[in-house]
C-alpha cells in the first residue's frame, strides 16, 4: 500500500528524495465511531484480484460500505473519464453477535453503471432465518427475532448493474436515523419564498402579478410571499427539475427589489421506527431523565400549560375521539399543510389536525408518538407522558410520508405566535422536524413568537454531523441532541456548539442501559391491523424523541411557574440548573455533544419551585456508564433537594457484583450532600458485551426512602480497528472552468490505529510531477473513499470528509514557503445538512463526487476534474 502512494508520480520518482521537501499541507482524517469497510470492495479488488472467501468478522455494533456486482465489466464512457472496469464480487459474508430484537439494516445505492439490486440473507448455524432483496435507493432490515447469538449475514449481487451498499447495525428499520445520500435539500419544484424591499407598498400585489419572474401564490406575511415559476417545472421530483428551482431562485436573489429568496424547501419527521410491544418496563427514558423526581416536585404534571406539537398530526380514533392515552388533554389545533403535500382527504388547510396515516408504505404516525412524551395520561393504562396533566395541541405541518414544506412551517408559527391584539394559542411549540437550512423569515417569526413567551424546543436532526440543522439553530430555540441508555451521544445525533442540551433518544444499535433490548423510547402511536389503523403502541429512536422529553419538562416546570420563558430557562440552563454535570467542577462549558447537558428533571422542577417541597435524594448522573474506552471511574454526587436542605442519613448501600467496586462507605453518614466514586473492574467483564447492575441507596429524610441508581460496565474496542477504506485525500480548485472543478493534487492513504494521516509537498517545478505536489494557492481538501472504483469519490454510499466540514467547503490558503499543518477532519458515511453559516447556499442537485487524478506519461501531464 505505501508502494502504491510512491507511485503516483511515475517510475521516475525514486530519483526524487521526498524527505528533502517541506511539507505544503498536513493533517489527520478522524473516522466514525463503528465504521468499518467491505474487505474486498471494488478498490480492494484492483489490488488483490480474487474475491474474499471466508466471512468477514464485525462487532455487534458497526456502519460499513461495501460493494458487490455479478460479474466484471466497464462502466459507461464519460467525457475526461479513461475507460474504467468494474470486478466482480457476486458475494459478500459477514459474522457478528447481535442481541434479540436487534435489527441489521442495508441501503443499496446505484452506482455509475446504472441500477440494480442486492439480496440480504439473514443464517445462524448455515440455516437461513430470513432473506429478502431490495433495489438501489431502497432500504431492507432484518431483525434477529431469536436470542442473543452469533449470525451470518450475506449479501449477494442480484442484477447486471454493481451496487454499493451501507451495512449498519445502527440504524432503524427506515434508515432515517442517518442520512447516507448527499443531501438535495428537496424542494417543492417551482416555488420559492420571496421577500420584497417594499413590505408595506399598496400596489404591491398589482406589481407583483406584472413580474414576469414569479407569479404571486399566496403573502405569507407583510412583503413575504409564496411564488411560483412562470412556468411549472415539468417531470415532477426529477433531478432535472428540482435543479432547475434552484437555479430559479438563484437568479431571483440577483433581481432587484427582493431582499431575500430561498426554495420552499420540504420538511420531514426526525424519527427511525421500530414497531415493538408497550411492557411496563420499557420507558427506561424517565429514569434515565429522572422524572420521578420532577413528579413529586411537580404533582400537578404541568396543569395549564398548552404544549403544541408541530408534527404530523394527532391518531383518532372517532370523529370525537384521538388516542386514548392523549384524549383527555387535546385542546384545538389546525392543519396547515399545504394542497400539494396533503394526503387527509381534504387538501389544504383545515381545523382538523388529525393524522391519516401514508397512502404509501408505512404509517408511522410520528406527532402521536411525540404527544405521548410530551403529556400521555397517567391513567393507568398503556405509558405516560412527561407532563401528564398539559394540554397538547396538535398543529399539522407534515403531510404525506412525514414531509412538509418551509412555507407551511412559517404560517403555523406565525398562527400560535397568535393575534396582534391577544397572547400567544400555546406556551411551547416542540419541533420534531428538520432537514431545513438557514431561512431568515423563519428565524424573524421564531423571534416575534419568542418575544411573546412561546418556548421552542427542536430536534437537533439524525445525520450524525456537526453542520447546524434548522429550525433546531435558529436563535431562540432550544436545540436537543439524542442520548442512549446510557447517557451517551446516540450514534445518529447530530452534535456541535449549537446545541443546547440532550434529553433520550434512544439508539436501536445499542444496549446502554444493558437490559437486554436496544434502546428506543416508547410512547403511544398507531399501526394498521388488517389493514385498519388502530391505536397502539411503538418504540422509536431519533432526536425527534428526545425533543418532546425537554418539552415535557418545561411544561413541568411553567406548570410550577408561569412566569418563564426562553430568556430565564436560558440562564438557568447556563447556570447548570437543568441539567447532569459534564464536569467535574460546576459551572460546566457547554459541550459540543450535549451542549449544556443532560436534562435532569427532578433539578428543573426544583429550579422552578418556590413552595416547600419534601426532602429527597438525587443521583447525578442518574444512569452512571463505564466502559474501557471512555470513563472507568465516575463520582455519583447524591444530593438532598429540598425547602430547607436539611440533612439526610444514608441506611445502606447494596453490594455491587465483581465488575464494579464502590469505593466509599456512605453507612451511617448524615448530610445533604455525599460522594460515591464507583470503578471500573476491567478483568471480569467480556469483550464487547455490556453488564448492568443496580445501586440501591436506603436513606431516611422526613420518612424511610430509597433511590436506585442504574450502573452498566462495557469492554469496547473500536479504536483500532475502525477503517473506511483507503482514501484519495484531494485538493482541488474552488474556481470552476465550466461546469467541473479542477483537481490538482492527491493523495492516497490507508487507515492506521483508526485514522489517516496524510501530507502534500510543495510543488518544485520538476518533472516528472508527484500527484502530491501542490503549488501555492487557494484550494478545497475534500477526502473519500472509491469503492465502486468508478474514479470518483464521495458518491452516495462511500465515505466523504470535507474541509472543515462536510457540506460546508471553505477554501484552504497554502502560501509559498509556509507550511499549513494540524488539519482535522472526519470522515463518514453520513451526509451533512446546509447550515446558518452559508445561508447563501443552495442544495446540490445531482451531485456525483470528485474525480480522481489518473496517472499519465510524463510528458503527458495529470490533469483531472471534479463533479460540482
Amino acid at each position: 500500500m505505501m508502494l502504491l502512494s510512491g507511485c503516483d508520480g511515475g517510475s521516475s520518482s525514486s530519483e526524487r528524495e521526498p524527505g528533502n521537501f517541506n511539507t505544503a499541507l498536513s493533517g489527520v482524517i478522524d473516522i466514525e465511531t463503528g465504521t468499518r469497510v467491505d474487505a474486498d470492495n471494488a478498490d480492494a479488488l484492483t489490488l488483490n484480484s480474487a474475491p474474499r472467501s471466508t466471512p468477514q468478522s464485525l462487532p455487534q455494533e458497526f456502519i460499513l460500505s461495501g460493494y458487490v456486482s455479478v460479474a466484471q465489466g466497464n462502466y459507461p464512457t464519460a467525457p475526461d473519464f479513461p475507460v474504467i472496469t468494474y470486478p466482480e464480487d457476486a458475494q459478500d459474508t459477514y459474522t457478528m453477535t447481535l442481541s434479540a430484537g436487534q435489527a441489521v439494516e442495508l441501503q443499496a445505492f446505484a452506482t455509475r453503471a446504472g441500477a440494480s439490486s442486492v439480496r440480504l440473507t439473514f443464517l445462524q448455524d448455515d440455516v437461513e432465518l430470513a432473506s429478502d432483496s431490495v433495489a438501489t435507493g431502497s432500504t431492507l432490515s432484518l431483525t434477529n427475532s431469536d436470542d442473543d447469538g452469533t449470525f451470518t449475514v450475506r449479501v449477494d449481487a442480484l442484477g447486471d448493474a454493481p451496487v454499493l451498499y451501507v451495512l449498519s447495525s445502527a440504524l432503524a428499520p427506515t434508515g432515517q436515523g442517518l442520512t447516507l445520500s448527499w443531501p438535495d435539500h428537496e424542494v417543492i419544484e417551482g416555488e420559492a419564498i420571496v421577500e420584497l424591499a417594499a413590505a408595506r407598498d399598496f400596489g404591491q400585489t398589482q406589481a407583483m402579478n406584472r413580474r414576469a419572474d414569479m407569479q404571486p401564490v399566496e403573502e405569507l406575511a407583510p412583503g413575504m410571499w409564496r411564488v411560483a415559476a412562470p412556468a411549472r417545472m415539468s417531470s415532477r421530483g426529477a433531478p432535472a427539475a428540482q435543479a432547475s428551482t434552484v437555479e430559479w431562485v438563484r437568479l431571483l436573489r440577483e433581481q432587484p427589489g427582493i431582499v431575500s429568496a430561498d426554495p420552499n424547501y420540504k420538511m420531514q419527521a426526525l424519527a427511525s421506527p421500530l414497531t415493538e410491544p408497550l411492557y411496563p418496563d420499557q420507558q427506561w427514558h424517565y429514569g434515565l431523565l429522572n422524572a420521578p423526581t420532577a413528579w413529586q416536585l411537580a404533582p400537578g404534571g404541568g396543569r395549564g400549560v398548552t404544549v403544541a406539537v408541530m408534527d404530523t398530526g394527532l391518531y383518532r380514533r372517532s370523529s370525537t375521539s384521538w388516542h386514548s392515552d392523549l384524549n383527555a388533554n387535546v385542546v384545538a389545533g389546525f392543519d396547515f399543510v399545504s394542497e400539494q403535500l396533503d394526503n387527509d382527504g381534504q387538501p389544504g388547510p383545515d381545523n382538523n389536525p388529525s393524522d391519516p396515516g401514508n397512502s404509501i408504505g408505512n404509517s408511522v404516525f410520528h406527532g402521536t408518538h411525540v404527544a405521548g412524551t410530551v403529556a400521555a395520561l397517567a391513567n393507568d393504562s398503556g405509558g405516560t407522558g412527561v407532563a401528564f396533566n398539559a394540554s397538547l395541541m396538535p398543529v399539522r405541518v407534515l403531510g404525506e410520508g412525514g414531509v412538509g414544506s418551509s412555507a407551511d412551517l412559517l404560517a403555523a408559527i406565525r398562527w400560535v405566535k397568535g393575534p396582534d391584539s391577544g397572547g400567544p394559542r400555546a406556551d411551547i411549540v416542540n419541533l420534531s422536524l428538520g432537514g431545513l437550512p438557514f431561512i431568515q423569515t423563519l428565524q424573524n417569526a421564531i423571534d416575534e413568537a419568542t418575544g411573546r413567551g412561546v418556548v421552542f424546543v427542536a430536534a437537533a436532526g439524525n445525520s450524525a454531523t456537526s453542520a447546524e440543522s434548522f429550525p433546531a439553530a435558529f436563535r431562540n430555540v432550544f436545540a436537543v441532541s439524542a442520548v442512549d441508555g446510557a447517557g451517551q451521544l446516540a450514534s445518529y445525533s447530530n452534535f456541535g456548539s449549537w446545541i443546547d442540551l440532550a434529553a433520550p433518544g434512544g439508539d436501536i444499535s445499542r444496549d446502554g442501559n444493558a437490559d437486554g433490548r436496544g434502546d428506543v423510547v416508547v410512547s403511544a402511536s398507531a399501526s394498521a391491523i388488517e389493514g385498519v389503523p388502530r391505536e397502539t403502541y411503538i418504540g422509536l429512536q431519533g432526536t425527534s424523541m428526545a425533543a418532546p422529553h425537554v418539552s415535557g419538562v418545561m411544561a413541568l416546570m411553567k406548570g410550577i411557574n408561569g412566569s418563564l420563558n426562553f430568556d430565564s430557562i436560558n440562564a438557568l440552563l447556563a447556570a447548570g440548573d437543568l441539567t447532569v454535570p459534564t464536569c467535574d467542577s460546576e459551572p460546566c462549558p457547554k459541550d459540543n455533544r450535549l451542549g449544556w447537558g443532560l436534562m435532569d428533571a427532578g433539578k428543573a422542577a426544583l429550579a422552578a419551585q418556590s413552595n416547600t417541597i419534601p426532602e429527597l435524594l438525587t443521583a447525578s448522573p442518574a444512569i452512571v456508564a463505564l466502559s474501557s474506552e471512555g470513563e472507568q471511574s465516575a463520582t455519583v454526587v447524591l444530593e438532598a433537594f429540598g425547602s430547607d436542605r436539611q440533612s439526610v442519613v444514608i441506611n445502606s448501600v447494596s453490594t455491587p457484583p465483581d465488575w464494579l467496586t464502590l469505593n466509599a462507605d456512605l453507612t451511617g453518614a448524615s448530610s445533604t450532600r455525599f460522594e460515591l466514586p464507583v470503578s471500573l473492574n476491567l478483568e471480569a467483564l467480556g469483550t464487547d458485551v455490556s453488564k448492568r447492575t443496580t445501586i440501591r441507596v436506603n436513606y431516611t429524610s422526613d420518612q424511610a426512602r430509597s433511590l436506585e441508581i442504574p450502573v452498566v460496565g462495557r469492554v469496547l474496542s473500536d479504536q483500532n480497528a475502525k477503517d473506511a477504506g483507503r482514501h484519495f485525500v484531494l485538493l482541488v480548485d474552488p474556481e470552476p472552468e465550466g461546469n467541473f472543478y479542477r483537481t490538482v493534487a492527491q493523495a492516497n492513504v490507508v487507515a492506521e490505529n483508526g485514522q489517516y494521516r496524510f501530507s502534500f509537498v510543495p510543488d518544485d517545478g520538476q518533472e516528472p510531477r508527484l500527484t502530491n505536489e501542490v503549488p501555492p494557492g487557494n484550494y478545497v481538501l475534500v477526502a473519500g473513499t472509491d469503492l465502486d472504483n468508478d474514479a470518483l469519490i464521495c458518491h452516495a454510499g462511500e465515505a466523504c470528509a470535507e474541509y472543515p466540514v462536510s457540506g460546508l467547503r471553505e477554501v484552504i490558503t497554502l502560501p509559498d514557503g509556509e507550511p499549513v499543518t494540524g488539519i482535522r477532519m472526519t470522515t463518514s458515511y453520513s451526509r451533512p445538512s446546509i447550515t446558518r453559516a452559508h445561508p447563501e447556499l443552495l442544495p446540490r442537485p445531482g451531485f456525483r463526487g470528485y474525480q480522481l487524478l489518473s496517472v499519465e506519461p510524463a510528458d503527458n501531464p495529470t490533469k483531472a476534474i471534479a463533479q460540482p
